[in-house]
């Protein structure tokens, strides 16, 4: 399901071919102080539009060179694939942090217990977030990506830019070296604002949601699923797959167009607000053959779940490996894991970008780490 933000008219591109079309075309642009009066022309009441112009947004997601070059270059050398490679062992630790506080349980929640603090420790590691403070800004995040009233969303923008600026100033005055570190020394205060933000959000959210509807997909797999957990060796590919399969991300951020362009044989005025459907190209008949079979050795490396053209995510390399430790320590630690929410009693998350569950039940919970030791 495609979720647009309320109100809006936008366009919807959704073939692979189109949505690379628009990933590269010059027309096609991303500058928010440019994009808000487009939204709110196209936005009768404006309401959620305008709530939504904080500074958080004016980030190197939403904006094209030349400020996007400048806003993403002190972040290129730390996420590079080299960059990311050491930390597995902290993601490993994580993630059997998260596991070992179910451990014992008949059942759990794959999503509140284990995908979301797993996937927030790990972001708060690399960008030098106390971990004390992760429930808060998580909160915070999931209202401003929701469908929160204006008031509220203004309450929790507000709440975020304030948190994150008093963070910056600690990291300017310190010698750290993560990333929040980089962005501190590297921009003014605002500009870094608006980064973390991005980073943190997006940094989270989408591993979180790859983790627990890339588990639904293997339990209506049964074979599958049998072959992954007798063989860890598959999580790389079986990882790949679930990005392409189950696109962490519904729809892409927003663009808009300069002047009329045709996609598709379809004429976009200019002016127009335009979203990338990622997740339906991921599936496109046309460019994949069996598009909706998972097959967790054969994947199909070609998928757009991370964007594309200079907007390619930026945290791409972290996400993957974030995944592949999570289903690894998952596999490992329950061995008879298994989903107990009916499908009937699933509830997704109503958001413009993210695709993601609120709840997942799953269970049982891994053996208290004496006794794993002992077996």
């Amino acid at each position: 399901m495609a979720y647009i933000p309320p109100n809006l008219k936008a366009w919807l591109v959704t073939s692979y071919e189109d949505v690379e079309f628009v990933l590269r075309d010059p027309r096609f642009r991303k500058s928010i102080d440019e994009a808000m009066p487009l939204f709110a022309a196209n936005t009768p009441g404006g309401g959620q539009a305008q709530a939504r112009s904080s500074l958080l947004y004016d980030n190197m997601a939403n904006n094209d060179p030349p400020t996007h070059t400048a806003l993403r270059k002190p972040l290129n050398g730390a996420f590079t694939s080299r960059a990311v490679a050491p930390k597995r062992q902290v993601m490993e630790e994580l993630a059997a942090s998260a596991l070992d506080a179910v451990a014992g349980n008949a059942a759990f929640d794959l999503v509140q217990d284990f995908a979301f603090p797993y996937s927030i420790s790990v972001i708060c590691d690399t960008l030098g977030v106390p971990q004390d403070d992760r429930r808060t800004f998580h909160d915070w995040v999931q209202t401003i990506t929701g469908e929160a009233e204006p008031e509220v969303l203004r309450h929790d923008a507000g709440q975020m830019v304030a948190y994150l600026s008093g963070l910056i100033r600690q990291k300017r005055a310190g010698d750290a070296e993560d990333v929040l570190s980089l962005l501190a020394r590297s921009l003014d205060e605002p500009q870094a604002v608006a980064q973390a933000y991005a980073l943190l959000a997006a940094g989270y959210e989408t591993t979180a949601n790859l983790i627990v509807t890339g588990l639904l997909t293997l339990e209506a797999d049964p074979e599958q699923k049998k072959r992954l957990w007798a063989d860890r060796s598959l999580v790389p590919g079986a990882v790949e797959e679930m990005l392409r399969h189950q696109s962490p991300f519904n729809l892409s951020l927003y663009r808009y167009v300069t002047e009329t362009a045709v996609v598709g044989g379809v004429e976009i005025p200019a002016g127009s607000i335009v979203f990338l459907a990622f997740a339906a190209a991921n599936r496109d008949e046309a460019r994949f053959s069996d598009p909706d079979d998972f097959a967790i050795d054969v994947p199909r490396r070609e998928h757009l779940a991370f964007g594309g053209g200079i907007h390619n995510c930026i945290g791409k390399h972290l996400a993957r490996l974030e995944a592949e430790v999570a289903f690894d320590t998952l596999i490992r630690r329950c061995p008879e894991l298994a989903v107990l929410t009916p499908a009937e009693d699933m509830r997704w998350k109503a958001s413009p970008t993210f695709r993601g569950l609120k709840n997942l039940l799953v269970g049982p919970g891994p053996l208290p780490a004496h006794l794993e030791a002992a077996c």
